[in-house]
């Protein structure tokens, strides 16, 4: 389905997308993701392995919402899997730079929470304190699988 000059700026935009796949049993497991416009698809990367790889293996069907304030897009496909290790990396890393100005932003925010986290555990009478740890670190080290969705359909809100 062609998109609009105006869809095209819209997810062209540094946006966060709100995806969701079909669990085993219906009910849509729904994730935020990284993407990148590229033509008449969406470029979308995930842990290999996740719930979303396997939920796409059995079931290729996404659907992705894209949205800025009360402007949102929401695009649905069958997506083609890449399981090769060196082009999911290498797609990976581009989505990463699109969306470096966002991280450290995303950084601080995260520093912020963690320390007042740390900052309330000191705070808990020592029973009741818990060892938490972050599963960022995990996520982001592991193996890749690029996901090509074809847009098939699009509904939006606010564009002209």
């Amino acid at each position: 389905m062609p998109l609009s000059d105006a869809q095209q700026r819209f997810l062209k935009g540094v946006h966060f997308a709100v995806v969701a796949t079909i669990a085993a049993n219906g009910l849509p497991h729904q994730t935020v993701m990284w993407y990148a416009l590229e033509g008449d698809q969406l470029l979308l990367s995930t842990p290999r392995e996740s719930l979303k790889h396997k939920h796409l293996q059995r079931d290729p069907r996404l659907s992705v919402c894209v949205e800025d304030h009360y402007t949102y897009l929401t695009l649905t496909g069958a997506v083609t899997l890449d399981e090769e290790a060196g082009r999911a990396r290498a797609d990976y890393r581009r989505l990463q730079k699109r969306y470096q100005p966002t991280l450290a932003r995303l950084m601080v925010a995260f520093m912020l929470r963690s320390g007042m986290a740390w900052v309330k555990s000191l705070l808990r009478p020592r029973a009741a304190r818990r060892v938490s740890g972050s599963r960022a670190p995990d996520l982001l080290s592991r193996e890749r699988v690029t996901l090509h969705m074809k847009i098939e359909k699009v509904h939006g809100s606010g564009l002209t």
